[in-house]
């Protein structure tokens, strides 16, 4: 078993030769990542260059163009696919590659899901395999990714079946499967499990530090001018209210200009439910004062 790190987290020259120096292996995602880790085995014979590329190095990335695959041809490096038309790509532009066949599978539970993205279908796995080797072509293993930040440890069960299953059928038609790359989404080690809620305070950075702990003063407060605030809605300004539907009428009573299509007609309730009007109205208005 070895661990892979992921040049896309940090590729600083200095992390990938302490890793290097270490002795750990390398998952890349692109032309530049694949270069800076071969910056720091340029020195070797070709012999041992070619090995530790083979062994230690994988393009996990199952979406490559077609000058990558071109430049990637005379390091003859692990690429994967899932997709027919990517295993002609790389048959016509880097047919020195070996290849590794990502699978699709449960992404259940993960913070950032890849399933959607990336992968075959495990029922077409052993038939991509098959015309790998028809185009002459040897895939050395399986992968799959269960998500970013994965905390559905069944994900990772379902997943190992499924590897397990299309390996014994490729097994059994022929062909030998001997890596398996179970990607990542291992979530860190927190004190508190539960996802962030909405009303929780963000962390703070940077200068902040230092003024987040202090109270904040009420009178700094800043507050949106009234026209700009957000007007509360009461039951009488419903349409079908009693009162607002005194309202209208009083409006018609008052524009006698319009006609009836300007304003839509209310049907009003029984004399029993209406009240008394507005105190500005029975100002303007004496009739409608109660007797």
């Amino acid at each position: 078993m070895q661990a892979y790190y992921a040049v896309k987290a940090n590729p600083a020259p200095e992390i990938l030769r302490t890793l290097y120096r270490a002795g750990a292996s390398f998952d890349v995602a692109s032309l530049p990542e694949f270069l800076a880790v071969h910056e720091n085995i340029r020195h070797l014979p070709d012999a041992e260059r070619q090995a530790f590329i083979w062994d230690k190095i994988i393009y996990a990335n199952p979406t490559k163009p077609r000058e990558t695959l071109e430049a990637l041809n005379q390091y003859k490096p692990l690429v994967t696919y899932d997709n027919l038309a990517e295993l002609h790509k790389i048959h016509r532009h880097a047919p020195q590659a070996g290849l590794v066949l990502r699978l699709r599978v449960a992404n259940t539970g993960s913070q950032c899901e890849l399933s959607s993205k990336f992968g075959c279908d495990p029922g077409e796995a052993v038939d991509l395999i098959l015309a790998a080797s028809q185009l002459g072509l040897v895939v050395e293993g399986l992968s799959f990714h269960v998500g970013s930040q994965c905390t559905n440890f069944e994900n990772y069960v379902q997943a190992l079946n499924v590897s397990a299953a299309v390996m014994r059928e490729a097994r059994e038609r022929g062909h030998a499967i001997q890596i398996l790359d179970i990607g990542g989404g291992f979530p860190p080690r927190t004190t508190n499990t539960s996802a962030p809620s909405a009303n929780s305070p963000a962390p703070s950075t940077g200068s902040s530090t230092a003024s987040s702990s202090r109270p904040r003063d009420p009178r700094r407060t800043r507050t949106l001018p009234r026209r700009h605030r957000r007007r509360q809605r009461r039951p009488h300004h419903r349409q079908g209210h009693p009162r607002w539907q005194t309202l209208l009428l009083h409006r018609r009573q008052r524009l006698p200009h319009l006609q009836r299509h300007h304003l839509r007609p209310l049907p009003l309730p029984p004399p029993g439910l209406q009240r008394r009007p507005p105190r500005a109205l029975r100002r303007v208005r004496p009739d409608l004062r109660r007797p």
